[in-house]
């Protein structure tokens, strides 16, 4: 997992908003500045013009009847207004009459207008200029600049608390839900539905398209799982199933289908100890099919191997289910390993099998000609001191014995051999 610092969503949504709203009431803020400088210009203007047309009536009748002391009043009365700080009339006459602070001249703004004479408006009788103080009008400004500023802010404020209680609850707290839930998910929890609490009200979002998503993923994976599990147990029964081929193919005879020598050394061990243990009987049989070497030589190989798989067939039919078996020991020479049986029985299977053999078991050639077949036999039992070797040892003496003695014959561990009727 990585180990980068977590970054919420919510909270750089929250920082970007904050930069937004800060350049908003900065905007805002200047517009309405701007509009506010403009309204207050205007109304500044309007004031003073509004003084001038009010007191311009009475100070054309003061100067027409040549009233100082009523021109001093006037300007006495203009100057009440703190937006004037300078006033200055002169009359047609020459006469001139001033009033207000003369320090703040050079700072003010100048405004001249004609005074009109009583009985013709159209003749003049003087004139009167105002210096309006900027001074108030930039305090004004800065006053009315504060209060936007401080209402702006104020507004802000409140929607930028909006924004990030919505934000938290409708986006941080869903997204921290769904990673705590991915984080705690465990191998065998995979079918677990992720379910997110929220209300109702919140209506069908991007956060429900990521839990949708989430919920397909989960479905892939399960019947990805599914497909693997059954892909998994096929290939195991598949696998099981080579493995059981190969390991009959390794104790097996490819053309007889009977163990081969490599079984025979690895089971015939645990027969004898069996045997002994339990002081059971166990007999050999070592079979020998009689001038096999001639077959090969004189029909081929191909005779030779059906004549094998026929003999074995006999072999076969003589066994007892799960409790004889045969070993194909080499070439021609099968070994038939007989738990629970007696010499005497041995000897009789035996015979059995040699009769069934020399009477029976017939070959149809190539060009059609018959081969008949016979085999010798070796019967041996287990005694006391006996082990794999030494008892097969036996079983060959004696089957080398029946050979010598002119073949198709069974030949026992020092006893005389038994004839069965055919």
């Amino acid at each position: 997992m990585s180990k980068q610092v977590l970054q919420p969503i919510a909270s750089l949504l929250i920082r970007r908003v904050f930069k937004w709203v800060i350049l908003c009431v900065i905007c805002i803020s200047s517009l309405q500045a701007w509009l506010n400088y403009r309204a207050i210009e205007e109304n500044f203007t309007m004031t003073v013009d509004d003084v001038a047309h009010a007191h311009l009536p009475l100070l054309s009748v003061a100067i027409w009847d040549i009233e100082p002391q009523t021109i001093q009043k006037q300007i006495d009365l203009i100057l009440k207004n703190k937006t004037i700080s300078y006033v200055a009339i002169k009359a047609s006459t020459g006469q001139q009459f001033t009033g207000g602070d003369v320090n703040r001249l050079g700072n003010g703004q100048h405004m001249k207008f004609n005074i009109p004479a009583p009985a013709d408006a159209s003749k003049t009788v003087g004139t009167v200029e105002f210096v309006v103080d900027k001074t108030i009008l930039r305090k004004e400004l800065l006053r009315s600049f504060i209060i936007v500023i401080i209402e702006v802010i104020i507004l802000s404020i409140f929607i930028f608390m909006a924004v990030v209680a919505i934000l938290r609850r409708d986006l941080e707290k869903p997204m921290r839900q769904l990673a705590d839930f991915v984080k705690n998910l465990q191998a065998n929890q995979l079918a677990t539905k992720l379910e997110l609490k929220r209300k109702p009200e919140d209506g069908y979002n991007e956060i429900d398209l990521v839990v949708d998503g989430f919920h397909t993923m989960q479905d892939s994976l399960q019947k990805h799982i599914a497909n693997q599990d059954a892909l998994v147990a096929e290939r195991t029964s598949q696998l099981e199933a080579a493995m059981k081929t190969l390991k009959q193919l390794s104790i097996t005879d490819g053309l007889t289908s009977c163990y081969n020598r490599l079984l025979f050394n690895e089971r015939m061990p645990a027969e004898i100890q069996r045997a002994v243990r339990y002081q059971r009987h166990l007999s050999l049989v070592f079979c020998d099919i009689d001038f096999f070497k001639k077959i090969n030589d004189e029909y081929g190989h191909a005779a030779g191997d059906t004549v094998l798989i026929a003999f074995t067939q006999c072999l076969a039919d003589e066994l007892r289910t799960d409790v004889d078996w045969i070993v194909r020991y080499g070439g021609e020479e099968f070994i038939m390993v007989l738990p629970e049986t007696s010499l005497l029985a041995a000897l009789e299977v035996a015979e059995r099998i040699r009769q069934k053999v020399e009477h029976q078991l017939t070959i149809r050639l190539a060009n059609g000609n018959m081969l008949h077949i016979t085999a010798s036999f070796g019967v041996a039992q287990l005694q006391a001191a006996d082990n794999m070797e030494s008892m097969v040892q036996r079983a060959d003496e004696c089957l080398y014995k029946a050979k010598s003695q002119g073949r198709n014959q069974v030949q026992p561990m020092a006893a005389p051999v038994i004839y069965l009727a055919p």
